[in-house]
């Protein structure tokens, strides 16, 4: 089992409710690979819209799939 950490930004819309936001992330990750562990280490009003956030996260992904995060 090979281990990465990833460390990047997700934009999450002011719309999608606040309970669904770790499944969200989750999904999203997943989509990278095994998801070990994650946390929230900022989230910013986005330069782009009012309406967006960028949530940082930190994850540890096991098996990962070789693309850009």
């Amino acid at each position: 089992m090979k281990l990465r950490k990833v460390d990047f930004y997700l934009d999450w819309t002011g719309s999608k409710n606040i309970i669904n936001l770790r499944r969200f992330i989750i999904k999203n990750l997943m989509k990278k690979g095994e998801v070990i562990r994650w946390s929230i280490v900022d989230i910013k009003d986005s330069v782009e819209s009012l309406n967006i956030k960028k949530i940082r996260i930190k994850a540890v992904l096991a098996n990962s799939v070789n693309s850009k995060i």
